[in-house]
Parts: C-alpha cells; structure tokens; sequence
C-alpha cells in the first residue's frame, strides 16, 4: 500500500514544525503536487523535492566524534534524533526513502550523541527536518486528516 499525502498537508506541517507564524497569504507555497509524500512499509517515506525543501530537509553521515572521553565514537547530531515515548529513532536514508529506524544512544556532548546501536559509522541519515517527516508518516500509517482539513 503507498498511501500518498496531500502536498498542503506537507507544507503545513513544514510550516508548524519549523515554527513559522506567518499567515498563508504571507508565506506562499510552491505546488507540491498531489503525491508529496508517499509511504511504503519497510521503506519508510520519500518526498517530493519540493516537499523535501519545503520541510528543509538536510543529510549527513554517522561519523565519528569524541564524546565524554571516549575518541571516536560513532554519534549523530542532536537534530538527527527523534525522541518519542517508543524510543528514540534516526531516519536512514536509503535510495529516495527515509526509513524511521530505532538507535541506542550513549552519552552527549556538544550537540552530539554517541550511538551505541541502530547504525554504523557512514550511514546517511537525515539531520535535519525529522518531525516533518515523523508527522507525515504518522498522518500515512494512522490514515488521519491534517489539521489544515477542517477539524
């Protein structure tokens, strides 16, 4: 099943999540078209490449740091991190797709976090706009209405 998402829906949660207050007569969004986000279990989301821009999102690689005294431990950068009350997530990239995967984190230090299980060093994952696509896949895997649908 690819559910695919309304390109408003995106937009507005792109605008929520990065804290925009301005109205939608001040912010005008480009057409994201009618599948912005689709999703598919096991690969997680793929967005358009506006829908990308529009909810800014940015990659980066797991690489190595020194944290709390240890050198060159695997980390990712807090904005990578996801923190639910099911665990903490990255999402990997993986071709088009971003896959929500869950990590182990060890200690922080410097805006950074030690990931002690979930990925390996190299690993593209996104680090920046990773509530834009946690509310995508929510409104996809729960089949719900953005609030911009009249609730």
């Amino acid at each position: 099943m690819k559910p695919h998402l309304p390109g408003i829906f995106v937009a507005l949660t792109a605008l929520a999540v990065s804290g925009c207050t301005r109205s939608l007569a001040e912010a005008p969004l480009p057409e994201a078209g009618p599948a912005a986000a689709t999703y598919k279990a096991g690969h997680g989301l793929k967005f358009s490449p506006v829908a990308a821009q529009i909810a800014g999102l940015k990659t980066g690689e797991v690489g190595p740091r020194d944290i709390a005294g240890v050198k060159g431990v695997p980390a990712v950068s807090a904005g990578a991190v996801l923190r639910t009350v099911k665990g903490d997530f990255v999402f990997v990239i993986n071709g088009e797709w971003f896959l929500r995967t869950p990590v182990t984190l060890g200690a922080a230090d410097g805006g950074f976090h030690e990931v002690k299980d979930g990925l390996y060093e190299g690993d593209r994952i996104v680090t920046q706009g990773v509530r834009a696509l946690w509310l995508a896949e929510l409104q996809a895997v729960n089949g719900g209405v953005g609030c911009a649908d009249g609730h």
